[in-house]
């Protein structure tokens, strides 16, 4: 084989160098010369600058503190750059009214995990990316009214965070798990946030949701995709013990119950669409399986002896002590994400939901 006619497939397929296509916006728009210009116009073209005020469509995270005050997380995933925002209102029935909003921001990342903190005036946020960030809404220094601003952001993740929760203790302590099985706690009681404990292999896959025990400060529960379900007493030098392990699908989101009876009480839901019952004290027991959806369970809440169910669906769905279905709400068109109930009311069960394409709904349910 004579090597000397090989064609230099280097050569042959290189960019010419009369190849000179125009370098902005203005010579594109003149350029007949090069027609076929779409990925160097999308290039060049700079994404739509978004209002600190303005909450993107899809609503996935919704927190409430004491006083009422709550915060809506809001991402996007159909414009050119994914990304997140926050919203605050001083309550409920203010959501998605921007007249009446207390702070709103835009974040880079998407926003997955948010809770607020014992203090009415911090909350924390997760994200995709791995961080943490502690956020005030309101200082002495700054005068009255509502002035967000980040207090700490820790970046000490490899995967993203998926989940977060706070301790209900005298100490001030935010647990959080990610994609990468890891789960730590974090310390914010010194006016800052810092990693106290870390357990790396928590889970072999990635953690979907924490929850803690909301009568007893040290206790907390975790679900993953690698269909396990842990309890988590941060006592004991080795503070694992199993739930429940080897299910035949992936566990999505864990809760525990917050009535005072029902405290050894732990829901866990699937991908399945089924939300299991089990007792602390007897693991890998189910004690009672519901049927409540043919998809992924995405957050069960809790609220006295009733609790909703929300899926991968346009509707949430709640349920008695008996673990009968009592209410459906259908009056969204995509995801319901999210819930918090009024505490006001005590001759009504009500509740907020949130969802995808700016779905708010106020929902009233008789006693």
């Amino acid at each position: 084989m004579d090597y000397a006619k090989c064609v230099d497939m280097v050569q042959a397929y290189q960019v010419p160098t009369s190849y000179q296509p125009p370098q902005s916006l203005e010579e594109l728009a003149k350029s007949t010369d090069y027609p076929n210009t779409n990925s160097t116009q999308y290039q060049l073209t700079q994404p739509a600058k978004r209002r600190d005020g303005q909450l993107l469509p899809f609503f996935d995270l919704l927190s409430v503190n004491a006083a009422g005050h709550v915060i809506v997380a809001g991402n996007d995933f159909k414009s050119r750059r994914w990304a997140g925002s926050l919203c605050g209102w001083e309550s409920a029935d203010d959501i998605g009214h921007e007249d009446r909003l207390s702070f709103g921001r835009q974040c880079e990342g998407f926003v997955t995990a948010m809770s607020y903190t014992k203090d009415d005036m911090l909350f924390v946020v997760a994200s995709d990316r791995g961080a943490i960030e502690l956020w005030s809404t309101g200082n002495a220094l700054h005068g009255p009214g509502y002035s967000l601003y980040q207090v700490d952001h820790r970046h000490e993740n490899i995967g993203a965070v998926t989940a977060m929760d706070i301790f209900r203790g005298t100490d001030r302590t935010v647990i959080s798990g990610s994609t990468d099985g890891c789960l730590k706690l974090w310390d914010y009681g010194e006016g800052d946030l810092h990693s106290s404990q870390t357990m790396h292999c928590a889970h072999t896959g990635p953690i979907t949701e924490v929850a803690t025990d909301t009568n007893r400060s040290s206790l907390a529960v975790t679900c993953s995709q690698d269909r396990s379900a842990l309890q988590w007493d941060f006592r004991q030098l080795k503070p694992a013990t199993a739930l429940h392990e080897g299910h035949d699908a992936a566990f999505s989101t864990i809760c525990w119950a917050d009535e005072a009876n029902w405290n050894q009480l732990v829901a866990v839901g699937d991908e399945a669409g089924r939300v299991h019952f089990i007792d602390v004290r007897q693991p890998n027991i189910f004690l009672e399986t519901v049927d409540c959806f043919d998809r992924k369970i995405q957050r069960i809440s809790f609220h006295g002896k009733r609790f909703a169910v929300l899926a991968n669906a346009p509707e949430a769905k709640f349920y008695d002590e008996h673990s009968k279905e009592i209410y459906v709400e259908r009056s969204a068109t995509n995801y319901v994400r999210d819930i918090v109930w009024d505490e006001r009311c005590t001759d009504k069960t009500v509740c907020t939901l949130i969802g995808w394409d700016s779905y708010v709904q106020k929902v009233t349910i008789d006693v």
